[in-house]
């Protein structure tokens, strides 16, 4: 941590106070106006009971959205966002007060978490399963979607849905590399790698996996963005999930022009310069192509092998659809 450039979050609005089971939503953000209130919902969907966001300065009215939620408990930060180890120097502390011994979802502005059967098993169901089985981390693929247009040309206006606006993602190849750090090993590939990177890139393509489900233990640490932890979590669980990342709407090109010039993300926003780099040399530049995949659902993630199932968690969806039934 940079103690000089570190400054604690401060406290804006308290949400209402946290049950003994409450699953809680972990984010920072900054001028995420756009995608917020659908990705919020859609995690208030699968039950998550309180969000922990801080918010990084923003001027686009974003702070004022999330004042107005009952569920947020709300801080502000104004420090640098690269110099606090991309918002965990800001988050890490408020979970070790906060959430210590609660089941945690970490997600950013941009991304909806699924998982085997999330559309009739919500967290709380999952993550008793997680507790029954002896499991208390959960890996998941990012899986950036895009549309059939040009990135320019992906208009989205607040509220509508991100998976109309961008339906479509990779099925593969994604690369295992190993890790020394928990969980051992990250997932590379997808669009990105596709189509801005080049064998002569300097910079290696993102991550595309994290740890974004885990019940939380005082002291444990994010490193690299989510990627890895530390220190290791007991036991990751069998069942996987994903992250569907909508970071591919028509404000890219502005946002990679904006984050080029901060350089606060990660290697002076080196991923950013170069997305700049390709949209200036190619405008109308567009992810999709002969093999991409619509996205149907879960069932769809596991038959593809993107994500991961248990014959035990398979028995509790069929018992929980025999009673909605």
């Amino acid at each position: 941590m940079n103690t000089r450039a570190f400054q604690s979050p401060e406290l804006l609005r308290a949400a209402a106070p946290m049950g003994r089971g409450d699953v809680l939503g972990i984010l920072a953000v900054r001028n995420e106006r756009l995608r917020l209130p659908v990705v919020l919902d859609h995690h208030r969907r699968l039950g998550v009971d309180r969000f922990i966001v801080v918010d990084n300065a923003s001027d686009d009215g974003t702070e004022d959205l999330l004042a107005a939620m009952r569920d947020v408990q709300l801080y502000r930060a104004t420090g640098q966002y690269g110099a606090c180890s991309l918002g965990w120097d800001w988050l890490h502390p408020l979970l070790d007060e906060l959430a210590d011994n609660h089941w945690i979802l970490t997600f950013d502005a941009d991304e909806l978490f699924v998982y085997p059967r999330c559309e009739q098993i919500g967290l709380q169901e999952f993550s008793g399963f997680l507790d029954r089985a002896g499991s208390d981390s959960v890996f998941a693929i990012m899986l950036d979607m895009y549309s059939e247009k040009s990135v320019t040309a992906t208009s989205y206006r607040p509220g509508e849905s991100l998976l109309e606006a961008c339906p479509y993602f990779d099925s593969g190849p994604y690369d295992v590399i190993r890790d020394a750090a928990f969980p051992t090993f990250r997932l590379l590939g997808g669009p990105r790698r596709r189509v801005f990177w080049s064998p002569d890139t300097p910079l290696h393509p993102p991550s595309v996996s994290k740890i974004p489900f885990l019940r939380w233990r005082r002291g444990y640490r994010y490193d690299s963005a989510a990627h890895t932890m530390h220190p290791a979590p007991e036991q990751l669980a069998g069942v996987t999930g994903a992250l569907l990342h909508f970071k591919f709407l028509s404000d890219f090109h502005d946002k990679a022009k904006r984050e080029a010039t901060r350089g606060e993300h990660w290697g002076g926003a080196a991923e950013y310069k170069l997305y700049l780099q390709r949209l200036q040399v190619k405008p109308e530049l567009s992810l999709f192509f002969a093999g991409s995949v619509r996205y149907r659902g879960s069932d769809q993630l596991v038959s593809l092998g993107l994500c991961r199932t248990l014959d035990g968690f398979e028995r509790l969806a069929g018992s929980a659809a025999r009673v909605m039934s």
